[in-house]
């Protein structure tokens, strides 16, 4: 009987530590704001994305979460052009990111892994960035070049 005690003790401290980040990540989740979405064209395909418009809705972006639906992403918005250079902190997902210029044309489409803190930078002016999961572009067969329909800055 004494050995049980010693036991549960163990067994529940092992299960919190499981349902502890589960749950603290359920409230992170939970208490980001909701940001207004928009659905966006890229040549035959349809992709959902929250837009990021605010300088807090940009700085937080897709950080802390570790899943995002296929067709999904993130549209961050700047009042104009300029050099735009984002990383991955506490970003677990691998994204693509493009970046748009101010009509709305991809100029640059990069990989970015999930957590590195290395700054991916446009070379040219944006004045859009679109994240989405890694490959996304690829598999859609969306290159430099094309316009994003349905921005509406």
């Amino acid at each position: 009987m004494r050995y049980i005690k010693p036991l549960f003790f163990s067994l529940s401290m092992v299960l919190a530590s499981v349902l502890m980040p589960a749950t603290s990540q359920a409230a992170a989740t939970e208490s980001a704001p909701q940001l207004p979405t928009q659905l966006l064209r890229l040549g035959n395909s349809t992709l959902e994305v929250e837009i990021a418009a605010t300088n807090q809705s940009r700085q937080r972006g897709l950080m802390h979460r570790h899943v995002m639906a296929e067709e999904h992403g993130m549209l961050f918005v700047f009042e104009q052009a300029e050099r735009l250079c984002f990383w991955m902190r506490n970003t677990y997902i691998p994204l693509s990111i493009a970046y748009l210029d101010k009509d709305a044309t991809i100029i640059e489409i990069f990989d970015m892994q999930a957590l590195d803190e290395r700054s991916v930078c446009s070379t040219a002016p944006a004045q859009f960035a679109l994240e989405v999961n890694q490959g996304w572009f690829e598999r859609h067969q969306i290159q430099v070049g094309q316009r994003v329909q349905g921005i509406v800055p």
